[in-house]
């Protein structure tokens, strides 16, 4: 039972922690692109600023992703009139709040990370267009 909830875990923090992974490097692609003579500072600064956007807005929405489809779950609990603190330390309750947790910190993590390596590859091999650019 724990290798199955460590797997739901991991498979729905991943689709998350893609989307903003591979956004957060096109991000650094496209701000080097804009000002290749920027300091690597200055290039890490801004892409951080938008990444910490992109951590709020993905935060939310993976929490409410998660409580959407814990919601008829939340109404049956909240018919049973059970206490607040037992509802949440029952194990359906707190695999949900587990992955939340899990996959926030996962984001919070990687954008700052993707963010460096990113830098590093644009500045040695110089940014890549964008796939829309004509």
């Amino acid at each position: 039972m724990r290798g199955l909830l460590l797997a739901a875990v991991i498979f729905g923090a991943l689709g998350v922690l893609d989307d903003v992974t591979v956004t957060q490097a096109a991000t650094v692609a496209e701000l080097y692109a804009a000002n290749p003579n920027a300091s690597q500072w200055k290039l890490i600064g801004s892409a951080m600023s938008v990444g910490r956007s992109h951590i709020a807005a993905t935060v939310n929405t993976l929490v409410l992703a998660y409580l959407g489809a814990s919601l008829p779950l939340l109404v049956l609990f909240a018919v049973g009139h059970q206490p607040p603190l037992l509802t949440a330390s029952g194990e359906s309750v707190a695999v949900e709040i587990v992955r939340g947790l899990v996959g926030s910190i996962g984001i919070v993590a990687a954008v700052p990370f993707t963010t460096l390596v990113a830098s590093l590859v644009v500045r040695e091999r110089g940014a890549a267009p964008s796939p829309g650019a004509a």
